[in-house]
């Protein structure tokens, strides 16, 4: 910066001097240059000599006999290397195709995560749906790099696809007015966390779990396709007999494991925490009215584990007039083995319910 301001001084001085005056400097500064040519054959140029030097001898050619320093050879060549970086800078545009949307790329890497069996022509398809026209050679492009090749579904989504078939049974007990102990037989189907069934007993006995199994399955009209309970000796000979008798398979948790029927007895501690724990029974017959009513609202209440649905959301939650939006959302299909991709109705004016449906 020191160097520009000199030279401009030195430049205005130079417009104002007399002729006689800048001729005698003209002289007196080629006759220092020879002196110096004597001593050091190759000075050391700045750029920005490099550049005042092309810049000048490239306007006015007449002056290239004038520089002593180079060869009129190199500066011809500093002059068009400078003319190549001009044009390279008036001329400065990606190369290739211009990009996608920044929403798009995220769009595309969310279904490369979300769906284990598609590859490029799928989730074109899919990406045509909702107008979005993108090549298969970009969707490879985007896809995430962590992800293997080769890739199937998930245990956990294995799992959830076979719920629907899978119900699950324990104990628990409660204690009445009269210190008097009774016990509280459950079944859960895990689909939808549903309370199947709920009985009430003083001498609970494998005839009698059986009874109540084959009850809740007149009930709910579906015969489950596998049942989860633990070790404990009333599940054995008789109530075991039963259950093959339905076509049931019995899946028995590991000794000592209670988490392994972890939704049941995540269920048994919800009726603690919602009714027995706030409630004095009398005897066998109100502890049977009070939690069977319990269940019916249990079958009606959010749950955290269905993102805040009701298990028997269809019952008891009036559906939605879609409306148009912007966001993207994902459904899940088969417990997210595949999804379906739509515009979401979150961030539009508030949708209008419809008359519920019947029970």
């Amino acid at each position: 910066m020191t160097i520009l301001l000199h030279f401009l001084r030195d430049l205005v001085l130079a417009f104002l001097a007399p002729r006689a005056t800048l001729v005698a400097e003209n002289l007196l500064l080629r006759q220092q240059v020879v002196v110096l040519r004597r001593q050091v054959k190759r000075p050391r140029l700045r750029p920005f000599d490099r550049w005042l030097l092309a810049t000048l001898a490239g306007r006015f050619r007449d002056l290239l006999t004038a520089v002593l320093v180079v060869r009129p050879e190199t500066l011809i060549r500093w002059h068009r290397a400078g003319w190549r970086l001009l044009w390279r800078w008036r001329s400065r545009r990606g190369r290739g195709r211009p990009p996608i949307d920044m929403d798009l790329r995220n769009l595309i890497r969310r279904m490369w995560r979300d769906n284990a069996t598609w590859g490029d022509d799928m989730i074109c398809g899919e990406l045509a749906k909702l107008g979005f026209r993108v090549s298969p050679r970009t969707v490879a492009k985007y896809r995430p790099s962590g992800l293997a090749r080769g890739r199937g579904q998930r245990w956990s989504t294995f799992i959830r696809n076979h719920l629907q078939q899978t119900w699950a049974c324990d104990y628990f007990t409660v204690v009445t007015a009269r210190f008097r102990v009774l016990y509280v037989f459950v079944v859960l189907s895990l689909h939808r966390r549903r309370l199947v069934h709920v009985g009430v007993t003083e001498n609970p006995t494998a005839a009698w779990s059986a009874q109540r199994l084959v009850e809740a399955v007149a009930d709910s009209d579906e015969v489950p396709r596998f049942l989860v309970h633990d070790r404990d000796s009333i599940f054995r000979g008789v109530f075991r007999k039963r259950v093959r008798g339905l076509g049931v398979r019995a899946l028995i948790t590991p000794p000592r494991s209670p988490q392994s029927n972890a939704f049941c007895e995540r269920v048994i501690g919800t009726i603690r925490r919602g009714c027995s724990d706030h409630i004095l029974f009398r005897d066998e017959r109100h502890a049977q009215r009070v939690l069977r009513e319990y269940a019916s609202y249990y079958d009606c209440r959010p749950h955290r584990g269905l993102h805040m649905q009701a298990p028997d959301a269809a019952r008891h939650l009036a559906p939605f007039r879609r409306s148009s939006g912007t966001r993207i959302d994902a459904t899940p299909i088969l417990a997210g083995l595949h999804h379906r991709y739509a515009f979401s109705t979150r961030g539009s004016p508030a949708p209008r319910r419809t008359a519920a449906l019947a029970a």
